[in-house]
Formats: C-alpha cells, structure tokens, sequence
C-alpha cells in the first residue's frame, strides 16, 4: 500500500496542477486545488514516514521521492534522528507545549526542525571527516527529487505551476505540523536524579484507536506505539489503553488546533489530569 501511494500522489498532482495550469480557476479555485493537493501531500509525509523508518537504500529513495511533494526532504534525518530522541522534551522543536498555540508551533516546528537536519547532518559528516555540503549529506539527497520535481512541472505546465505547487506544499506541511502538534501536546519526559531523561514509551504520545482514521494513516494515530517501538510495522501497531487517549481523531482535532481557545479548553484540562493535575510535570516549555 505504500509503494502505490507513490504513482498514484504524483498522478493526482500532474492532474491538479496541470488542469489548473491550461484552465486558470480563479482565486478561489486556485486555493481549493492548493488545499486539496496539500492534503494529498500530506497523507505522501506520512509514506515517507513509514518508509524512512525501514531500512535499505531503496526505501530511502522511496521515501524522498514521497516527500518531494512537500519540499520536506529533510524531514526523515529530523523524525529519526531527533524528533525520535528528544521527543516530550522542551528541545524537541516538534513536540508542542501545554498552552502553545498552534501558530506560535507551527514556524517554530517547521524551522525548528529544518535547522535540526542541518546541524545533525553537519555534525555526522564532520565525524567522518567531510564537509557539510558532501554529497552524501542527507538533507541534500532529500531536496534533490523536489528540485527535480519543480523543474520537470514548470517544463511542463509553464512558471504558473510553480506557485501552485509550492502552495499545495505549503498546506501539506501545515497539515502535518498540526498532527505533529496534536500526538505530544504537553507530554513531557522525566529526569531521574543523574539527569538522564527516562526512555520514551506509550505514555508520552497521545493514542487514539479509531478505525477509520487509522486506515486512512497508516495506524499513526497508534502514536503510543510508534514511539516505543519505532522499528515497528505500521500494520503492526497496537492500542494502548494506559497511555493518554485523544477525545477524538485527527480529522476532528485538526480544525480545532486553528481556533487556539477551543483546542485548549479540550485537551489543556486532559493534560493536567494525565498528570493528576500538577502541571510541574507536563511539558510548558
């Protein structure tokens, strides 16, 4: 199901952007086409996901070429090496904090997390003795199939594709920064007394079990399980009854994390229950 995500991504965008391109649409059916194949581009995160975290040089490929779309090329070095170490930690610049607007997240992610990539790849070539612009830096290898991809729609369509592709990325990355925002808001790892943060299990990752969305997501709202065992296949994953569980699914908490004072009269109250309401232990930045 994975694989056949890819063709079926880049048809939907050849079809989006091309209609648009010989019919303009106007503003209005610019942002639909914009918005609709940021949703698409979305759901190609989320592949890009599940296949950068199996190993192989071809699924590292794979996965590049399910982020192009996005421009998020960068963004298997950062999940892998970063978010998946400092996650429900104040450093982890996708982990968002009790009482963080979504707003104030989402430049704070998306830059957060583009500066991380780069000072992860910086400081694994420096190891072996490379500079950072070797050509086996990871984030480089990940933007390439975007340029690719960029050049070969404006060959095609002309320079109007070009903003419309960079805007239909544009809402795939806010789409995922805001399911980034809703799996650990507030969650926070402790410290034991020598300072070491303890292991990251189902308890720091918002759960949710419902059926439709998990088919839709490749089970990533069986977030809890991810994060424990992250080597694990998404048809794999399991619900966590002990761990914190969501009042919804994403498709429903989505438009509630763009109204700030809605979202956090939801789950502030949660997260301070999780933590039997002292909120020295939940993640406030």
């Amino acid at each position: 199901m994975l694989l056949a995500w890819l063709p079926l991504h880049y048809a939907a965008l050849l079809l989006g952007i091309g209609w648009a391109a010989a019919n303009p649409p106007g503003w209005l059916g610019w942002t639909g086409i914009a918005a609709s194949l940021g949703l698409v581009s979305a759901g190609g995160i989320n592949v890009g996901h599940e296949l950068g975290h199996k190993r192989g040089i071809l699924n590292a490929w794979l996965a590049r070429l399910a982020l192009a779309p996005s421009c998020y090329g960068h963004f298997v070095v950062e999940h892998n090496r970063g978010h998946h170490v400092r996650v429900a930690t104040p450093e982890d610049p996708a982990s968002a904090r009790l009482g963080e607007s979504f707003w104030h997240f989402l430049p704070r992610s998306v830059f957060g997390g583009l500066r991380s990539a780069w000072a992860l790849e910086r400081e694994r070539l420096a190891r072996l003795g490379l500079p950072v612009w070797h050509p086996s830096n990871q984030n480089l290898l990940g933007w390439l199939p975007s340029l690719a991809l960029g050049a070969g729609l404006v060959a095609l369509f002309g320079w109007a594709a070009l903003p419309l592709w960079l805007a239909q990325a544009a809402c795939g990355v806010a789409s995922l920064e805001a399911v980034n925002y809703i799996e650990h808001y507030g969650l926070l790892r402790a410290r034991g007394p020598d300072g070491r943060l303890e292991r990251c299990g189902p308890q720091h990752s918002w759960n949710s079990s419902r059926r439709l969305s998990n088919w839709l997501l490749f089970h990533l709202e069986r977030h809890s399980d991810h994060h424990a065992h992250p080597l694990r296949p998404y048809p794999l994953l399991r619900h966590f009854e002990h761990s914190p569980q969501l009042p919804a699914g994403y498709a429903a908490l989505i438009p509630l994390v763009w109204l700030p004072p809605l979202w956090r009269r939801l789950m502030d109250r949660r997260v301070l229950a999780y933590y039997g309401g002292d909120a020295s232990r939940a993640n406030r930045g």
